[in-house]
């Protein structure tokens, strides 16, 4: 199979992958005319790969320069991205790397009927946010779900007319079909600004994480911008990353946070000091566990329907990333799921404290 795609495999840009008995292509580089992450089905089906958004760091010069015309707002929800689309009928969930996740998959049935909505139109691939706390990716949730995960709708994609939808378009089809959709602000200009910053401030004391503005008139013109709060909260979670994650993920953060507090007129003296209590005494502590366990590792608490998908999903994870060991801790059945307790160590920063804290040396 996967003929018509042998020369992007040749060439190492896509590789053959496998899900219980599905087989699929993943393009893991750029590949003319296709992005990484996209995926083909029986060497027909195209899931494209969602295109990078534009962060704006300045607000009010960054509408004026990009939106002549009026633009909604739309949450920016704060977890993970899935494109749900099927096989034979059956949804399956593909992360943006383009792997089917075993996960997500196993927890559609909970989230929407996928399976009944893909039997009216099969041409359709829904982009959505996995939320929640009990997922095994992200350490920061939205407010609303406190409990497991949900799904939330923000693109759809018409394969027949290789388009997406325009936000109006997709509201009252999401709204027809009743399928659980990021929250939507409504339509502003770029003459707005202080309308649009009443809004960002309001989200920001909600726990938020950001907005995407979307062009009323023009497909995929897309932009988002963070609260400025939720920087000091990723600084904060994924201190324990500080020798993991390239330095950049921290200073990026501190610069969207002071460039968006001067702009906002967003007043919070004791955030400075917060930061810097997060960057010392947080590391501090994070080197303090691990000289009592010996490594960097988290724990994630979830929840699967199947357990044979959470063989598939540790599999998965260990042979996705070479940096990130995932082992299983415990599983039980709780109600009607079954609860699983992973742990996964962080090899990159285990090894790098454990150096440092055995005395070598480090070159910079």
């Amino acid at each position: 199979m996967f003929e018509s795609f042998g020369e992007y495999l040749n060439q190492k840009k896509a590789v053959e992958e496998g899900y219980r008995g599905i087989k699929y292509i993943r393009f893991v580089d750029d590949a003319r005319p296709y992005k990484r992450g996209t995926v083909v089905f029986d060497n027909k089906k195209i899931v494209p790969a969602y295109p990078k958004i534009g962060r704006l760091f300045i607000l009010e010069e960054g509408l004026k320069k990009f939106f002549r015309e009026p633009f909604y707002i739309e949450e920016k929800a704060d977890g993970y991205n899935v494109r749900v689309t099927h096989h034979e009928g059956n949804p399956v969930a593909v992360t943006r790397g383009g792997f089917i996740c075993p996960f997500s998959t196993d927890r559609l049935m909970d989230l929407y009927d996928f399976k009944g909505f893909f039997r009216q139109v099969p041409e359709y691939i829904l982009f959505g946010e996995i939320v929640g706390p009990n997922n095994p990716y992200m350490e920061l949730h939205p407010p609303y779900i406190e409990f497991d995960i949900g799904f939330r709708l923000f693109d759809i994609f018409d394969l027949k007319e290789s388009r997406y939808f325009l936000p109006q378009e997709r509201y009252e089809f999401a709204d027809k079909y009743q399928i659980p959709q990021v929250e939507k602000y409504g339509i502003y200009t770029s003459e707005e600004f202080e309308r649009i910053k009443s809004l960002v401030l309001e989200l920001n004391n909600r726990g938020i994480e950001g907005i995407v503005f979307k062009s009323s008139e023009k497909n995929q013109k897309y932009y988002k911008y963070a609260t400025p709060e939720i920087n000091i909260k990723d600084i904060e979670v994924d201190i324990d990353l500080l020798l993991e994650l390239p330095a950049e993920f921290f200073i990026q953060r501190i610069v969207r946070y002071v460039l968006s507090s001067r702009e906002l007129n967003y007043q919070k003296n004791s955030d400075a000091e917060r930061t810097g209590k997060i960057l010392i005494k947080g590391f501090a502590e994070v080197v303090e566990e691990f000289q009592r366990k010996g490594s960097i590792s988290r724990q994630y608490v979830l929840y699967f329907n199947h357990p044979e998908n959470v063989e598939e999903f540790i599999k998965l994870e260990n042979r996705a990333s070479s940096l990130i060991k995932t082992r299983l801790i415990s599983i039980e059945k709780e109600g009607s799921k079954f609860k699983v307790t992973l742990e996964k160590t962080f090899l990159k920063a285990t090894t790098r404290l454990s150096r440092l804290t055995r005395g070598f040396p480090l070159y910079d």
